[in-house]
């Protein structure tokens, strides 16, 4: 539960670091992509603000005295007059003449949108000193061109970007009247909370990658941890499960050996009552045939408990499937069976007991040896499955094949079709395949016959999966 709840926190923060980061990437990238289409209105008011003011001062250019150094007081104002009404249908447009010929100075200087603060400045004449330089050199060439059509040019000058409007008044050339306006698109102030605000989205982008990056490493930590947990997990149940099997293989077998110690018990009771001429060569062998299924029963039982700790070396699966052909090569020619060996030469290795896995295809091996007692063919086949790359045996028969209504029980402990059976064969190969992180099958032939298959993890696979493959096998899996 800590588990979950530390990591759906450590997410959270992740998806939160995650999206501020793309609000204030999406924040510039609006703000630069709706620029130009704002100084682009900027420089239509700004054209049509010029021809109004050169409409205004069309006869102000014939006030200007050519011979005086300075020009009048009374000048000024008026020109500053005409500025102000013209420029306050414009907010934030700041704007004023230009006196050109011997006089080059500037005149009726205002800006009646700008917000006061404090006492009212004084008047002045000239532009803002930074822009001042360049909104000169602008009137200069309006006032020798041909056309009166507004000259706009946008500038950086220091920490500000302005647009700059110059017009000449009058048809005369080089006109001696020149408007000039201008409108600050960003200021130092702007600039200072744009540079606040490009850190602040900065430092938050790189913040969400360290972050990020940080948390990935403990969250890949806090998984590691989760996963050890869980493989131990796998393997305490993996044991219990085993236990479990094992308690209720004892309690059947316990019932399974009473009933040979009741024989035998009778029998020597019967002995013991009846002089020596009573002890037959039937009854001996009956106390004889009742020992061996003990002796076979407890066989099957120490198996059961000795494939859990054996010790897992690489194994050839070909090699055993050899031996074993040899073992039972003489029954399948009393029985008139063919056996064919089909091994794969490329078969990987796997790790596992070779006593076990020998125990395993004997085992089979038998089974369908004895499906079929007076004739047939039984294929021992070895492949490697090309989706999981895990090793496959298939032993297959041509017998009757098993009964549908039956293959639920087949793997049953004590549970056989065949009077002398156990019933623990089939039982200890599905054990011994489980333990082995493998899965063990039933499969019917066309037109007769049982295909057994047994799918083994090679001993370069992981050991989670072959964990995972031991604890989702069923139970109830169809077995013969």
């Amino acid at each position: 539960m800590d588990y979950k709840f530390g990591t759906f926190w450590q997410s959270l923060l992740v998806w939160v670091l995650f999206l501020a980061s793309i609000a204030a990437l999406f924040i510039n990238s609006v703000t630069a992509f709706f620029l130009p289409a704002q100084e682009q209105r900027i420089r239509e008011s700004l054209r049509a603000a010029c021809l109004n003011l050169v409409e205004a001062a069309t006869d102000q250019d014939q006030q200007i005295p050519s011979d005086a150094n300075a020009l009048p007081v009374e000048i000024h104002q008026s020109l500053e007059k005409l500025t102000r009404q013209v420029l306050g249908q414009y907010p934030g447009v700041e704007g004023g003449f230009y006196v050109n010929h011997q006089h080059d100075d500037f005149a009726g200087y205002a800006f009646p949108t700008e917000p006061l603060h404090g006492p009212h400045r004084e008047v002045r004449r000239e532009p803002p000193p930074r822009e001042e330089p360049y909104i000169r050199l602008q009137a200069r060439q309006s006032a020798q061109q041909d056309d009166s059509e507004p000259l706009i040019q946008s500038r950086d000058v220091g920490p500000s970007r302005v647009i700059v409007a110059t017009a000449p008044v009058s048809r005369q050339r080089p006109a001696r009247l020149v408007v000039w306006m201008m409108f600050r698109v960003t200021g130092p102030a702007q600039h200072r909370a744009q540079m606040v605000w490009y850190q602040f989205s900065t430092f938050l982008a790189l913040g969400g990658i360290v972050a990020a990056l940080l948390l990935t490493l403990n969250l890949r930590r806090t998984l590691s941890k989760a996963r050890q947990s869980q493989d131990r997990l796998r393997e305490e149940l993996r044991r219990s499960e085993h236990l479990a099997s094992l308690g209720l293989l004892l309690a059947q077998v316990a019932h399974e050996i009473r009933n040979p110690l009741a024989g035998i018990s009778s029998t020597v009771q019967l002995w013991e009552r009846l002089p020596a001429e009573s002890r037959t060569p039937e009854s001996l062998r009956s106390v004889k045939n009742a020992v061996d299924r003990l002796n076979s029963l407890l066989s099957h039982l120490l198996y059961f408990s000795r494939t859990e700790t054996a010790e897992r070396q690489s194994v050839d699966l070909n090699s055993i499937v050899r031996e074993t052909g040899e073992l039972i090569r003489a029954q399948a020619l009393q029985q008139h069976v063919d056996l064919e060996l089909d091994l794969d030469s490329q078969l990987p290795a796997i790790m596992g007991s070779a006593a076990a896995l020998r125990q395993v295809v004997l085992n089979l091996s038998t089974n369908a040896l004895q499906a079929m007692p007076n004739s047939g063919q039984l294929t021992c086949r070895t492949r490697t499955s090309p989706e999981s790359g895990s090793v496959l045996l298939e032993i297959i028969d041509t017998g009757p094949g098993i009964d549908p209504t039956l293959r639920s029980r087949l793997f049953e402990p004590f549970f056989t079709t065949r009077p002398h059976g156990t019933g623990l064969g089939l039982a200890l190969c599905r054990e011994i395949v489980l333990q082995h992180g493998g899965q063990i099958d039933l499969q019917p032939v066309v037109p007769h016959g049982t295909l057994c298959r047994v799918e083994l993890p090679t001993r370069t696979a992981q050991p989670e999966r072959n964990v995972d493959k031991s604890l989702d096998a069923p139970r109830s899996e169809v077995h013969r």
